[in-house]
């Protein structure tokens, strides 16, 4: 099975004036991240705005990611986001991922009404039932009103798929040592504690087995050098930090999945603006964000 360490990319699904999914801008950003050395990438996830793709749509999408994941250096992992609003779409989703080559699955369990530990732990026991890949829980808290526990996260681990969690590093009033938490919960498990956001991952949130983020598949070289330098315990270059930092920085002001349509149309990805009933940045955001990107350390930006 594959584990979900490292540095995971989430790539937003470009979109074509007629407002399809832009298959090779998806593909140019899979394989740039590849390239450029993280360690996996998960596509239809929040960032990429996956619960707005009719079933064809998200099919072309990972089997075009899958392709693009193949570089030089080797292939690099493609995890599919299947969350829905029922498990039979859930499921259903899991099914079409694996039968398109994922190798594994992002989820976020959700409903219309917030779901209580039961609820959710049927929902990944029915993944598991239905295929065989690695399952990371995707713990969105805020938005589904339900925060996982360590004892359930174990639960979670005994008894179905999941191998994985990608947890908030900046949910208001979390604990400091929820990573440490979490990994005496799950051990012995081969569970991935992983987090999710950037402000909080560049500014030095704790030490975690993964990060994941949307930001890595816009400017993958400079959060693989942030990965890596952490990871060794090395100095990532103070002027590289302030720059990802500024920019994560001006993203949190902003829609999130709008936010990333606007900036990667800076960075010369081209894509229209995310499905409604997300609205484009408005003209001052896209000023805050190309000031941010003219400042990028080193490298040439389009746009």
């Amino acid at each position: 099975m594959t584990s979900f360490h490292g540095l995971l990319a989430y790539p937003i699904t470009p979109l074509t004036p007629a407002d399809a999914p832009d298959l090779d801008a998806l593909a140019a950003l899979v394989g740039g991240a590849a390239r450029a050395g993280v360690d996996g990438v998960v596509v239809l996830a929040s960032s990429g705005a996956g619960v707005t793709f009719a079933p064809e749509e998200r099919d072309a999408v990972v089997r075009a990611a899958v392709d693009a994941a193949s570089v030089p250096a080797g292939r690099v992992p493609v995890h599919v986001a299947v969350s829905g609003s029922s498990t039979r779409d859930v499921v259903a989703r899991a099914v079409a991922a694996r039968d398109a080559g994922a190798d594994g699955l992002v989820l976020a369990p959700f409903s219309y009404l917030p779901l209580d530990e039961d609820e959710v732990v049927t929902v990944f026991e029915a993944v598991a039932a239905a295929v065989d890949l690695p399952v990371c829980y995707y713990n969105r808290s805020v938005q589904t009103a339900y925060d996982v526990t360590p004892d359930a996260l174990a639960r979670l681990a005994r008894t179905t798929t999941v191998t994985a969690v990608k947890d908030p590093a900046s949910t208001p009033a979390r604990p400091t040592g929820r990573v440490a938490t979490l990994r005496a919960a799950t051990e012995g498990l081969g569970v991935s504690v992983g987090l999710s956001g950037d402000a909080a991952i560049v500014g030095g949130a704790e030490a975690a087995d993964a990060w994941h983020t949307g930001l890595a598949a816009l400017v993958p070289a400079e959060y693989v050098a942030l990965r890596r330098a952490r990871v060794a315990g090395a100095d990532a270059g103070a002027q590289v930090v302030a720059w990802l930092g500024d920019l994560a920085e001006v993203l949190a002001g902003l829609r999130p999945v709008s936010g990333f349509h606007a900036l990667a149309t800076l960075l010369g990805v081209p894509t229209a603006p995310p499905r409604g009933p997300s609205l484009p940045v408005p003209p001052d955001g896209v000023a805050r964000l190309r000031e941010v990107v003219a400042r990028r350390p080193g490298r040439p930006t389009a746009g």
